[in-house]
């Protein structure tokens, strides 16, 4: 073929070797409006398969709506329904009360223990339809007015319900708004200050009245689905809404094709897909999802943040929507046969996979309920420097809890240390590409004031000045005591390091700054998450060639390595390098060593020289020793055949991005499982998830004692096999090691074990298509060259995902992360 062409082609490796797909990361998404059937309709969907279809669809929190059978109006019936979503829900939940006619005097009790009170005054799917205005007045008096009432309010209901708003000085919620009366009413409300916010629903965006000949039965649905002129207000009027709302409403298509059809759609699988795609029109902005599918349901509803919960989602894939959707139960969808660009990758919940490449991961019962005080300690809001996110394939960058806009230019100048002013944008009127608006702006805080602005519950959408919008809660909640200790002038800067690696679920206050990490046993599963998150963020960001050498310029790294190395060593040093550090190195074949010089002499010399030490040593304990006698952070890089943390960091960040999690695997490790100090850290390490380990090794070389002590003490289970091929076939991750000549007092003794376990392509066939094979490396003969080309070898992946985790430990231990 090249000889036809004239031999190779020209190439500029910067531009035809780079990917067009831009993979990006959202918050975790917050769908306020979504009907799971449970109790009363499981045959429908149950909170099972509702959160693993909301999950599926990028969502990570369900607001539930109250018309389940029984409804939920009443206490006995909120404990019945918090019970099954308690078993089953694999995303996280809040719950609706449901009002009546009746329970206007007993509702306020429940309060604390759901999201919000709904209130159905129009016709739909539900047995609590509400007629008389006399009770709607009742609600309106005793419900909190820190709780918002939602509203079903169609056409002069619409109206109607504002107006009571208004009378008594709270806020409401007009779910699912439809059409242009609607809206337009809405927005007038909005424009005298009136404390009301709304939602809408995909199939209003991107369906009409004249998709119905299509849809046929199956096109019921409350709201009806309107005109185009209608579904044409809803755009121009976007800056008016607040939320998008899925209204997943799930019935079975032999119900939805039968002579009497219930109404309603599903919703959760397509929604966000549809606004990607939409995205990649020119109709919406990124941050116009973000804004309406995060920033804004949590601070209408009070929701607590999810920490280390986001979701990441491919701009550029192109699918066609299926006609059952994967994880629902009701097996359809109005949105059959359409093509979308855009796409859910992967879903990481309080740090764990939830959801990856079309597998639902977390299991029934792993989703929390935002208002059960006994999960309370995970939703505690914590204080996270102000961090500005780059907007891929734009030039433009957004800050999602700024509060003010600035041009790029300005940023340059945020980012050197500059003083500067902040710009405040027009919003954008009707059916106009807001591309542009990303590109151009970013959102930074301009002033303290305006971090303290961010604590409080978000302002309405509405583009009325700041000070005369109404806030949905007239209690503030209180500023952090960390914000109060911010100077009010000049402006706080935002640093380059943190501005790079936003949003990706790095806590600022992790603990790890200026410690040396030794063992394993230090870190918390927090901690854990922690520098595999900051790992990943450094490899995207070296993928994408931005620049990093600002994070730790003028730092400097004291490599000392007594022992001989390669990754451990170059990694490390490639590590501090890129984040624009430098090194100093001394080995003990060519230093004071071979004087005689203690290690603790050493240590002290050259931690006077630098700001941390890097230590590889023979002797088992020797970085304990290091540490007792140097003032700088040191970070064991191997002790003999005790330790070695940085490797089995490195490995689970290896599991993770191979396999998508580590929670639920069996994991392998075969060799010399009793000098191999990286599978002493690994197994103590592993000991954080919930997973199996087996051990493949001669019975001289097995684990040693201590170690499945401790293990052991985890609750996690053990196993040992004389046959790789018998523990093989369920095998997740298979951990291969060497089996280490340097460590045997004579060659014969060694060679008594060598070649015991060798990976070959046919012993592959036994393993699962869906594993990995990882190796610490150096190999020897334990994987033979064939199985290099096997995709499931991820051994030399392993070894570059392991600069990634020694830039996030170095940039962490050092404090600048």
């Amino acid at each position: 073929a090249l000889r036809l062409v004239g031999g190779n082609p020209p190439l500029k490796p910067h531009v035809d070797c780079i990917t067009s797909r831009r993979l990006i990361r959202l918050p975790g998404l917050i769908d306020v409006h979504v009907h799971v059937r449970e109790p009363g309709a499981t045959h429908k969907e149950d909170y099972s398969t509702a959160t693993a279809a909301a999950l599926a669809g990028g969502v990570t929190l369900i607001c539930a709506m109250p018309n389940t059978n029984p409804a939920i109006t009443d206490k006995m019936a909120l404990m019945t329904v918090k019970e099954a979503a308690t078993r089953g829900a694999r995303c996280d939940y809040g719950l609706y009360l449901g009002a009546t006619e009746e329970n206007y005097a007993d509702a306020p009790a429940l309060a604390p223990s759901v999201i919000g009170m709904k209130m159905y005054l129009n016709e739909t799917f539900t047995t609590l339809k509400m007629d008389n205005m006399a009770a709607w007045m009742k609600h309106f008096e005793n419900w909190p007015k820190d709780l918002p009432i939602c509203a079903h309010a169609e056409k002069s209901n619409t109206a109607a319900v504002i107006l009571f708003a208004s009378l008594y000085q709270r806020s409401v919620h007009i779910c699912h708004v439809a059409r242009k009366e609607e809206i337009e009413v809405i927005k007038m409300a909005k424009l005298k200050g009136i404390q009301v916010t709304c939602e809408v629903a995909p199939h209003h965006l991107f369906l009409s009245e004249n998709d119905l000949g299509s849809l046929d039965s199956k096109g019921e649905v409350r709201p009806r689905l309107a005109t185009l002129e209608d579904q044409q207000a809803l755009w121009n009027n976007l800056e008016f809404i607040d939320c998008f709302a899925t209204d997943h409403a799930p019935h079975t298509l032999q119900e939805k094709t039968s002579d009497n059809p219930p109404p309603g759609f599903p919703g959760l699988e397509t929604m966000l897909p549809l606004l990607l795609d939409a995205v990649s029109k020119g109709r919406l902005t990124v941050e116009d999802i973000v804004t309406r599918l995060h920033d804004n349901p949590r601070r209408i509803f009070n929701l607590p943040e999810q920490p280390s919960t986001w979701v990441e989602v491919d701009l550029d894939e192109e699918w066609i929507i299926p006609s059952s959707p994967a994880q629902s139960k009701c097996m359809w969808t109005p949105f059959a046969g359409r093509t979308v660009k855009g796409s859910v990758k992967r879903v990481i919940l309080r740090g764990e996979v939830a959801y990856v490449d079309g597998n639902v991961v977390a299991a029934p019962g792993s989703g929390q309920d935002v208002r059960d005080s006994s999960t309370a300690l995970s939703y505690l809001p914590t204080f996270k420097i102000p961090q500005i996110k780059f907007s891929p394939g734009t030039t433009g960058l957004y800050l999602p809890e700024g509060r003010k806009h600035v041009s790029s230019a300005t940023l340059a100048a945020v980012l050197s240390g500059a003083p500067t002013a902040a710009t405040t944008p027009t919003p954008s009127e009707g059916l106009v590409d807001r591309r542009e608006d990303a590109r151009s702006e970013i959102r930074v805080p301009a002033s303290s004031k305006d971090i303290q602005e961010a604590e409080q519950p978000y302002p309405l959408s509405s583009p009325t000045p700041q000070a005369a919008r109404p806030l949905v809660s007239p209690v503030p909640r209180p500023v952090s005591p960390q914000l109060k200790m911010r100077p009010l002038s000049p402006p706080p800067l935002v640093t380059t390091a943190l501005a790079t690696v936003q949003g990706l679920g790095v806590p600022v206050h992790h603990g790890l700054a200026g410690k040396s990490i030794l063992s394993v046993d230090m870190f918390t599963k927090d901690q854990l998450t922690a520098i595999l998150n900051l790992a990943q963020a450094f490899s995207l960001c070296v993928h994408k060639e931005r620049r990093l050498d600002h994070i730790l310029k003028g730092k400097i790294m004291a490599s000392i390595f007594y022992e001989v190395s390669t990754r451990t060593s170059c990694s490390f040093s490639a590590a501090m390098q890129r984040l624009g550090g430098r090194i100093i190195h001394m080995d003990a074949t060519t230093s004071s060593v071979q004087k005689g010089e203690t290690l603790e002499d050493t240590i002290t010399v050259m931690a006077s020289y630098s700001d941390i030490v890097v230590l590889r040593h023979p002797e088992s304990g020797a970085a304990k020793r290091a540490a007792l006698c140097c003032n700088k952070a040191i970070i064991n890089a191997g002790d003999g055949v005790g330790e070695h943390p940085t490797q089995a960091l490195l490995d689970i960040f290896a599991i993770r991005e191979e396999i998508g999690t580590v929670n639920g695997l069996t994991i392998t490790m075969v060799g010399d499982l009793k000098n191999g100090r990286t599978v002493h850290s690994l197994a103590r390490l592993l000991t954080l998830y919930n997973v199996q380990l087996r051990y493949v090794s001669p019975e001289s070389l097995g684990m040693p004692v201590n170690v499945m002590s401790f293990v052991d003490s985890r609750g996690i289970r053990q196993e040992k096999f004389d046959s790789l091929e018998e523990a093989l076939p369920d095998t997740d991750v298979l951990y291969v090691t060497r089996i280490q000549k340097e460590r045997f007092p004579t060659i014969q003794e060694y060679k008594q074990v060598s070649g015991r376990y060798v990976i070959t392509p046919h012993l592959m066939r036994l393993a699962k298509t869906r594993m990995v094979v990882l190796h610490p490396l150096p190999r020897v003969d334990e994987i033979s060259p064939d199985v290099d080309s096997d995709p499931r070898a991820g051994y030399f992946r392993q070894a570059e995902g392991g600069m990634y985790v020694r830039m996030a430990v170095l940039a962490m231990a050092l404090g600048k992360c």
